[in-house]
Protein backbone atom coordinates (compact mmCIF):
# COMPACT_ATOMS: atom_id res chain seq x y z
CA UNK A 1 0.00 0.00 0.00
CA UNK A 2 1.52 3.33 -1.03
CA UNK A 3 2.20 5.71 1.80
CA UNK A 4 0.17 8.85 2.33
CA UNK A 5 3.17 11.16 1.86
CA UNK A 6 3.87 9.63 -1.57
CA UNK A 7 0.30 10.29 -2.69
CA UNK A 8 0.62 13.88 -1.49
CA UNK A 9 3.95 14.34 -3.27
CA UNK A 10 2.43 12.81 -6.38
CA UNK A 11 -0.38 15.37 -6.43
CA UNK A 12 2.06 18.24 -5.96
CA UNK A 13 5.12 17.19 -7.98
CA UNK A 14 3.60 15.48 -11.03
CA UNK A 15 2.14 18.68 -12.55
CA UNK A 16 5.34 20.55 -11.75
CA UNK A 17 7.49 17.88 -13.41
CA UNK A 18 5.26 17.80 -16.50
CA UNK A 19 5.39 21.60 -16.85
CA UNK A 20 9.17 21.44 -16.48
CA UNK A 21 9.32 18.71 -19.15
CA UNK A 22 7.23 20.87 -21.49
CA UNK A 23 9.45 23.90 -20.98
CA UNK A 24 12.62 21.85 -21.50
CA UNK A 25 11.13 20.40 -24.66
CA UNK A 26 10.12 23.78 -26.07
CA UNK A 27 13.47 25.47 -25.54
CA UNK A 28 15.54 22.48 -26.63
CA UNK A 29 16.03 23.28 -30.30
CA UNK A 30 17.61 26.66 -29.50
CA UNK A 31 19.12 26.20 -26.02
CA UNK A 32 20.22 23.28 -23.84
CA UNK A 33 17.37 20.87 -23.26
CA UNK A 34 15.30 19.09 -25.80
CA UNK A 35 13.56 15.81 -26.30
CA UNK A 36 15.89 13.58 -24.33
CA UNK A 37 15.99 15.47 -21.04
CA UNK A 38 12.30 16.39 -21.32
CA UNK A 39 11.51 12.70 -21.82
CA UNK A 40 13.49 11.78 -18.72
CA UNK A 41 11.67 14.40 -16.63
CA UNK A 42 8.28 13.21 -17.90
CA UNK A 43 9.27 9.61 -17.16
CA UNK A 44 10.24 10.69 -13.62
CA UNK A 45 6.71 12.08 -13.20
CA UNK A 46 5.29 8.73 -14.30
CA UNK A 47 7.69 6.90 -11.97
CA UNK A 48 6.26 8.99 -9.14
CA UNK A 49 2.84 7.74 -10.22
CA UNK A 50 4.12 4.15 -10.06
CA UNK A 51 5.48 4.68 -6.56
CA UNK A 52 2.42 6.48 -5.22
CA UNK A 53 -0.46 4.63 -6.91
CA UNK A 54 1.10 1.29 -7.73
CA UNK A 55 2.28 -0.29 -10.93
CA UNK A 56 -1.11 -1.85 -11.73
CA UNK A 57 -2.70 1.60 -11.94
CA UNK A 58 -0.06 2.85 -14.39
CA UNK A 59 -0.16 -0.39 -16.41
CA UNK A 60 -3.93 -0.03 -16.85
CA UNK A 61 -3.67 3.64 -17.82
CA UNK A 62 -0.51 3.68 -19.98
CA UNK A 63 0.62 0.11 -20.61
CA UNK A 64 -1.09 -0.47 -23.92
CA UNK A 65 0.16 2.84 -25.33
CA UNK A 66 3.88 2.39 -24.68
CA UNK A 67 4.83 0.38 -27.77
CA UNK A 68 2.77 2.49 -30.21
CA UNK A 69 4.25 5.61 -28.58
CA UNK A 70 7.74 4.32 -29.22
CA UNK A 71 6.88 3.56 -32.84
CA UNK A 72 5.36 7.01 -33.31
CA UNK A 73 8.53 8.57 -31.90
CA UNK A 74 10.75 6.62 -34.27
CA UNK A 75 8.50 7.60 -37.16
CA UNK A 76 8.58 11.30 -36.20
CA UNK A 77 12.39 11.28 -35.98
CA UNK A 78 12.68 9.50 -39.33
CA UNK A 79 10.25 11.95 -40.99
CA UNK A 80 12.27 14.89 -39.64
CA UNK A 81 15.44 13.39 -41.09
CA UNK A 82 13.80 12.71 -44.45
CA UNK A 83 12.31 16.20 -44.74
CA UNK A 84 15.79 17.61 -44.23
CA UNK A 85 17.18 15.15 -46.78
CA UNK A 86 14.65 16.31 -49.36
CA UNK A 87 15.64 19.93 -48.68
CA UNK A 88 19.32 19.30 -49.27
CA UNK A 89 20.95 17.41 -46.41
CA UNK A 90 20.31 14.63 -43.93
CA UNK A 91 18.76 16.13 -40.76
CA UNK A 92 18.91 19.62 -42.27
CA UNK A 93 16.76 22.10 -40.37
CA UNK A 94 13.70 23.18 -42.31
CA UNK A 95 11.49 25.88 -40.77
CA UNK A 96 7.91 26.98 -41.43
CA UNK A 97 6.24 30.11 -40.05
CA UNK A 98 2.55 30.28 -39.22
CA UNK A 99 0.81 33.59 -38.52
CA UNK A 100 -2.12 33.70 -36.13
CA UNK A 101 -3.09 37.34 -36.03
CA UNK A 102 -0.28 39.23 -34.29
CA UNK A 103 1.32 35.97 -33.14
CA UNK A 104 3.89 34.31 -35.37
CA UNK A 105 4.75 30.68 -34.62
CA UNK A 106 7.82 28.96 -36.01
CA UNK A 107 7.89 25.19 -36.41
CA UNK A 108 10.71 23.10 -37.79
CA UNK A 109 12.22 19.71 -38.25
CA UNK A 110 14.41 20.06 -35.11
CA UNK A 111 11.22 20.21 -33.04
CA UNK A 112 9.81 17.22 -34.87
CA UNK A 113 13.02 15.29 -34.22
CA UNK A 114 12.93 16.33 -30.54
CA UNK A 115 9.32 15.14 -30.36
CA UNK A 116 10.38 11.75 -31.71
CA UNK A 117 13.20 11.50 -29.18
CA UNK A 118 10.82 12.57 -26.40
CA UNK A 119 8.27 9.89 -27.27
CA UNK A 120 10.87 7.13 -27.53
CA UNK A 121 12.56 8.08 -24.26
CA UNK A 122 9.29 8.28 -22.33
CA UNK A 123 8.01 4.96 -23.64
CA UNK A 124 11.26 3.05 -23.13
CA UNK A 125 11.98 4.43 -19.65
CA UNK A 126 8.41 3.89 -18.43
CA UNK A 127 8.45 0.35 -19.84
CA UNK A 128 11.67 -0.26 -17.94
CA UNK A 129 10.21 1.16 -14.72
CA UNK A 130 7.11 -1.01 -15.09
CA UNK A 131 9.24 -4.09 -15.67
CA UNK A 132 11.27 -3.30 -12.54
CA UNK A 133 8.13 -2.86 -10.45
CA UNK A 134 6.57 -6.17 -11.49
CA UNK A 135 6.23 -8.55 -8.59
CA UNK A 136 7.30 -12.16 -8.89
CA UNK A 137 4.46 -14.61 -8.42
CA UNK A 138 4.38 -16.33 -5.09
CA UNK A 139 5.92 -19.81 -5.23
CA UNK A 140 3.39 -22.59 -4.79
CA UNK A 141 3.94 -24.94 -1.87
Amino acid sequence: MPELYLRLLDRILTPILLILAFSLFMRGHNLPGGGFIAGLVAAAAIQLQILSRGDDFVRRRLGRYLQPLSGAGLLAAAVAALIGFIQGGFLKAVWAKIRLGALELEFGTPQLFDLGVFLVVVSVVVSYFLALSRRDPEPES
